[in-house]
């Protein structure tokens, strides 16, 4: 999944921020256990509040990731 989302970061990142986490890091656990993904990948959209919007814990297809990134 890491081209596809280096694709959507390439082509709208001035318009959304992208959040990475390694859950094998420290840090990434930590994060990991506050949003507990089900499985990696695990992509979650939130919108400008911070509320989160949408989730999906599974390897999805590079056009409904796409889709979901811009209807936020």
């Amino acid at each position: 999944m890491k081209p596809v989302v280096d694709g959507i970061e390439k082509q709208i990142g001035s318009k959304v921020r992208i959040i990475r986490v390694d859950v094998s890091t420290p840090e990434g656990k930590k994060i990991a256990r506050e949003v507990a993904p089900n499985m990696v990948p695990c992509f979650i959209g939130f919108d400008a509040d911070g509320n989160q919007r949408w989730r999906v814990d599974h390897v999805i297809s590079r056009l409904e990731l796409w889709r979901r990134v811009i209807a936020l």
